[in-house]
């Protein structure tokens, strides 16, 4: 049975797939920001259905025009940071919080989800380019303050699903220059109610090797949490990157190792101090 399952539910990603790429071609041109939000939440909630993941939200967004279509219409969108476990993670955000996310550039090449990603305005950044993160922050301010919500992956990589990784400030500079209201999520998947690094391709594990897994196997879910909002007044992004990560981590109960190593680097530069200030006193 559970095999008879899973193969229904891949012919019916095959089916939503057509579904999506009918909505970019067709029914994108057709419509304005709001609309196009509106479509990729439903689409986003019935994809979730198909994929066989049950999700619970936990929190709410503080503006509702904003979570229904992705736009601000009050003023600047949000900064939405959340962990990365899964491919899925962006599906899961849009069926809340239709947002344009921030992907490395390789994404822009993948088979169909490339597209896709293109099709939903999606903003690629080049790593490989020194310049390319304090570009990427300008075009992430851009489109907050246009009062579009523009997501971001703050540790940089996908984690097992189970912890958080350090955060990388660098990103946080686009609500610095924005002024935008950090807005920080939490995904934990789940297995049968237990907490599970199942659906995560961190490592070496393929992208089809995980739909597999969360085709065929039952029971899946992610809690998603909604956590209050952070105001960038007066804060550098170093700061910010500090508070996001300690919200964060305390709603998912791990240790934030964000703050763990910004001790450990004060405690270096402290150590370093003092050997020269003794190194001076011999002279």
């Amino acid at each position: 049975m559970r095999y008879v399952i899973g193969c229904g539910r891949m012919a019916a990603v095959g089916i939503m797939i057509l579904v999506i790429l009918f909505i970019l071609l067709v029914l994108f041109p057709l419509v304005g920001r709001k609309g196009r939000g509106r479509c990729v939440r439903r689409v986003c909630r019935v994809l979730m259905r198909v994929l066989g993941v049950r999700m619970t939200v936990r929190g709410a967004v503080p503006v509702a025009q904003s979570a229904e279509c992705g736009v601000n219409g009050e003023g600047p969108g949000y900064m939405v940071c959340a962990n990365h476990v899964s491919f899925i993670d962006i599906f899961i955000l849009d069926a809340v919080l239709p947002c344009r996310f921030v992907a490395k550039k390789e994404i822009a090449s993948w088979p169909v989800f490339g597209f896709i990603a293109r099709g939903t305005g999606t903003l690629f950044i080049d790593r490989s380019r020194k310049r390319a993160v304090l570009e990427i922050a300008d075009a992430m301010a851009g489109a907050i303050n246009e009062g579009t919500n523009v997501l971001f992956f703050p540790e940089g990589t996908t984690g097992n699903g189970l912890e958080l990784l350090p955060f990388h400030p660098n990103l946080f500079e686009a609500a610095v220059r924005s002024g935008a209201q950090i807005l920080p999520v939490t995904l934990r998947y789940t297995l049968d109610g237990k907490p599970s690094g199942l659906v995560s391709y961190a490592g070496d594990v393929a992208l089809f090797t995980v739909l597999k897994r969360i085709l065929f196997t039952p029971g899946l879910g992610v809690e998603v949490t909604v956590l209050d909002s952070v105001s960038v007044d007066g804060k550098t992004r170093q700061a910010l990157c500090l508070e996001a990560s300690a919200l964060m981590s305390g709603a998912l109960g791990v240790s934030d190792v964000t703050a763990e190593r910004e001790e450990a680097r004060r405690r270096r530069l402290q150590a370093m101090s003092e050997t020269k200030a003794e190194a001076e006193k011999t002279v």
